[in-house]
């Protein structure tokens, strides 16, 4: 699969921004108390890899990974060239804050959200690399669904396995953010299934149109995966339901089991998304 690097640096830049914003939600959450702050760290730590590894991983898919600089040189008119940007913002912001909080083990309190909305907007221009492309499967709004989707996904499954708000002065802070994160792991699970209708029917117009995208065949790949993609909307239904009511009854195998299924879920709608050849 010649796209290969390009699912991993989505889903590890995407992981790392939904951490940073779960980050951000579990430093305000326990703000009032000192003890809290430090157990940001490895989450911090991890979203600052997982965002250096994503971007690292995304100069393979350049035939010369050494001009991948020559890609800034459009920010007007060019998503590629602000996604770059954005997401080297977001990376100096999230590693500054991280670094700051090694060093002298406090955190800064506005470089967090600045950093999750600087990810946020990178996550957007993203999108919009491959939504205005003629590539028929990317051209709709799900393109945009789906990955700030992965963005709450696994941001929220960060939250439930990261120590952060770990503290028992705390416990009720923490319950209360984890019934947030099912809550959106549900909601977008929904929304994304809401919005399946049109979007086949979009797919289904433009292949009576007669549109081709060459040297690519991707309304033919798309069909020949559709049992694939029947088995990832099933764990992804599956993973949410699990992972909400283990969540909201403090269930730590049913929130385990949930967590696997989600992230599972979202590497093969990545893997599909990606099959355009």
């Amino acid at each position: 699969m010649h796209e290969l690097p390009l699912l991993i640096f989505t889903l590890l830049v995407q992981g790392s921004v939904g951490m940073t914003l779960f980050l951000t939600l579990s430093a305000r959450a326990g703000s009032r108390v000192p003890e809290v702050r430090p157990q940001l760290l490895p989450g911090m730590l991890i979203a600052c890899v997982a965002g250096g590894l994503g971007l690292m991983v995304s100069t393979l898919h350049l035939g010369y990974p050494l001009n991948a600089f020559n890609a800034l040189r459009h920010v007007a008119s060019s998503w590629l060239s602000r996604e770059i940007v954005f997401a080297s913002l977001y990376l100096a912001a999230l590693g500054l804050c991280t670094l700051v909080m090694l060093v002298r083990k406090q955190l800064i309190p506005l470089l967090l959200p600045v950093a999750a909305v600087l990810g946020l907007i990178d996550v957007w221009c993203m999108s919009a690399i491959y939504a205005h492309t003629s590539v028929i499967t990317w051209s709709h709004f799900n393109t945009w669904l789906m990955f700030y989707g992965a963005v709450g996904v696994l941001g929220a499954v960060a939250l439930a396995w990261l120590p952060m708000l770990k503290a028992r002065s705390v416990a009720r802070e923490r319950q209360s953010v984890m019934r947030f994160a099912a809550a959106m792991v549900v909601a977008i699970v929904a929304i994304r299934l809401l919005a399946q209708p049109d979007y086949m029917a979009y797919l289904a117009s433009a292949s009576l149109s007669g549109v081709v995208t060459l040297p690519h065949q991707p309304m033919e790949i798309f069909t020949r995966l559709s049992g694939l993609r029947l088995f990832s909307w099933t764990l992804s239904v599956l993973g949410a339901l699990l992972f909400a009511v283990s969540a909201w009854r403090q269930g730590k195998l049913g929130l385990m089991v949930g967590s696997l299924l989600l992230v599972l879920s979202e590497v093969l709608f990545r893997f599909i998304f990606f099959c355009i050849n």
